[in-house]
Parts: structure tokens; C-alpha cells; sequence
């Protein structure tokens, strides 16, 4: 079985939203452990737990989208959302490292299950827009 057989847009459209749902549960049920990673074990705040809690709860539609598109769109527009839709979530996080990193946030290198879910998703990122390359011609 070839790349191109396995790493359908659609197929990688909706793994990408899984990964990005079942991160967001996550956050949302850890909201502590992010804060404590975030701002350092000995600097959070009550309202901190609460602000993680809601930051996933907000990535949730990227995924839930993410789902629908590779359910919806079919051909060779499904192949090109499925090569530029990485952009979106490489813009948030990547913004998201610039602004918290210059504001004191990320104290710590998340580890366990957040570093494993981070690393799936940018694996899942990768391969999407791979996917869509691949088919952007059929």
C-alpha cells in the first residue's frame, strides 16, 4: 500500500480533527496541569486553571471543522483545504508561542499526555498538508 493510498485528505482531515478534539477534552479536564506548566508550579493563580480550561474549550470548532470538511468536501477541493488548512492551526499555536513566551507563560515543557498529544498533532499537521499536496492534481 502506497503514501499516497493511506494519506487521503479526507482520512487526514478528520484524524487531524480527532487529535485536536481529544486535545481540547483534555485541556479542558487538566486545566491545572496546563496552568502549572504554563505559568510555573508556584505562580498560579486561581483563574489560571479556569483561562486553560476555556483556551481549549476555543480549539474545539477547529477540530469539530476540521471533521466536517473532510466529511463534506469532496475532489479536488477537499485536496487543496487539506494542504493550506494547517496554516490555521500553525498561525494559532505559533502565535500563541510568540505571545506567551514574551508575557512569561511556559515556564515548563509539557510532558506525559500533553507532550504526546502536542507532538501527534504537529505529526498530523505535517501529513495533512502532505496529503493534500499529493492529491491536489485529481
Amino acid at each position: 500500500m502506497e503514501a499516497k493510498e493511506i494519506l487521503t485528505p479526507k482520512n487526514m482531515l478528520v484524524t487531524l480533527g480527532t487529535i485536536v478534539i481529544v486535545m481540547s477534552l483534555y485541556g479542558m479536564s487538566n486545566g491545572d496541569e496546563w496552568a502549572e506548566t504554563g505559568w510555573g508550579e508556584d505562580n498560579v493563580l486561581a483563574h489560571d486553571e479556569a483561562y486553560e480550561e476555556m483556551w481549549a474549550l476555543h480549539l474545539m470548532p477547529l477540530g469539530v471543522m476540521a471533521i466536517i470538511t473532510g466529511m463534506v468536501v469532496t475532489g479536488r477541493e477537499l485536496a487543496r483545504v487539506a494542504m493550506l488548512s494547517p496554516v490555521v492551526l500553525v498561525n494559532l499555536i505559533g502565535g500563541m508561542l510568540i505571545l506567551t513566551n514574551s508575557n512569561g507563560y511556559g515556564a515548563n515543557s509539557p510532558s506525559g499526555i500533553s507532550a504526546a498529544l502536542a507532538g501527534l498533532m504537529i505529526l498530523a499537521v505535517i501529513l495533512t498538508c502532505a496529503s493534500g499536496f499529493m492529491h491536489k492534481d485529481e
